[in-house]
């Protein structure tokens, strides 16, 4: 979709289906969010593969094998790291006179990036240990720039469209009463746009927008996970480690990342309906491979006029901290209420970070 850009300040211009991996599993929900602006659209896998383990006593029934779930997600990106070292918006914007240009500074800075996903997601339990899995993203995200280009001092721009559909299978392997252990597989089609435009200062009109505004990866992208869940008195527990496998290199002469994660999380009842949990999650994205010839200027040694379009500004290493409530709404109605913040980042950079991360969704059973 055609994304709209417009300035900030008054007087500005205004420019603007292949086959799965079948591995598969029990569950009854799953989620799908994404995490930092080096890959706004790079979908969690721990998210992806959420579920409710069928313990012995639940029977599926015919009549209760699909889920269907509705989700919004909303990110805000607003400071930047660089290593572990943050990093203020005067500390990235290259300022003439003042000091040398170098790799840490640029005369294009994004200020604040939101972005928000409304998902559409289906499941069905094929049987008591497997679940196929479906998910529909559409997605609007949009930055604030400040920059030392004349008629360009703050601008914004934006994107919006469906961003990669994901077809997932995912199936137990060992159950016992109270545990699981479980794998899954599944793949990511390129239907999100990797051609969106805007009015950026690199020229005047439409030009191709960055790496983070983009609505897909551009390639067939495998999701893994292993997962183990254990059912205590009081309490349920989880261990998992997923990763994001990009294949080949897309139309724009460029891959993302490869994502590796390894996470924990614990959940207690607070009351008959409602639970509350937390989880840690270990994250590790590598660089963009290739680059997008199109994002790039005629300046020898300094390429590239912002950081959302080096590609050696993405990627690094940050553990996430997550909080939840689950609430059962009735026998087969579900919501759930997630809080995620970064507790520490070490990117590549300069690299905008994430700041927080809030989503909410609601499903049903039939």
């Amino acid at each position: 979709m055609k994304n709209n850009t417009e300035s900030r300040l008054n007087g500005r211009r205004r420019f603007a289906l292949p086959i799965i991996s079948v591995v598969v599993l029990t569950s009854t929900s799953f989620t799908y969010a994404q995490t930092v602006p080096t890959e706004l659209l790079d979908l969690s896998i721990e998210d992806l593969f959420e579920t409710r383990v069928v313990r012995s006593e639940d029977n599926i029934s015919a009549s209760k094998r699909w889920n269907f779930e509705l989700g919004y997600d909303s990110s805000l990106f607003d400071q930047y790291f660089i290593g572990q070292s943050k990093a203020s918006y005067d500390d990235v914007l290259f300022q003439p006179g003042t000091e040398p240009r170098t790799t840490l500074n640029y005369p294009v800075v994004p200020t604040k990036i939101r972005q928000e996903v409304q998902s559409l997601r289906l499941a069905y339990e094929l049987s008591s240990t497997v679940t196929l899995r479906g998910h529909l993203p559409l997605i609007h995200q949009s930055t604030d720039h400040i920059s030392i280009i004349p008629g360009y001092d703050e601008f914004n721009i934006s994107s919006n469209g469906v961003g990669d559909v994901v077809l997932l299978a995912d199936s137990v392997v060992f159950q016992t009463v109270n545990s699981v252990l479980r794998v899954g597989s599944g793949l990511s089609i390129p239907t999100g746009s990797i051609d969106e435009e805007g009015d950026t200062p690199r020229a005047p009109g439409d030009q191709q927008l960055p790496y983070t505004m983009q609505l897909g990866s551009g390639t067939w992208d495998i999701p893994l996970l292993v997962s183990y869940q254990k059912y205590e008195a009081n309490t349920t527990w989880g261990l998992e480690a997923n990763a994001r496998i990009r294949t080949g290199t897309n139309d724009r002469d460029y891959s993302l990342g490869n994502t590796y994660a390894l996470g924990g999380w614990i959940e207690f009842p607070a009351s008959e309906s409602i639970k509350l949990g937390m989880r840690t999650d270990y994250i590790s994205r590598g660089k963009i491979d290739g680059g997008d010839t199109s994002l790039t200027v005629p300046i020898p040694g300094f390429p590239y006029p912002a950081p959302v379009v080096d590609p050696n500004a993405f990627g690094g290493e940050q553990l996430d901290v997550t909080l939840y409530v689950a609430l059962n709404l009735s026998k087969d109605w579900r919501m759930k209420f997630r809080y995620k913040q970064p507790a520490w980042l070490d990117l590549n950079g300069p690299q905008s970070a994430l700041d927080r991360h809030v989503s909410i969704s609601v499903s049903t059973s039939f």
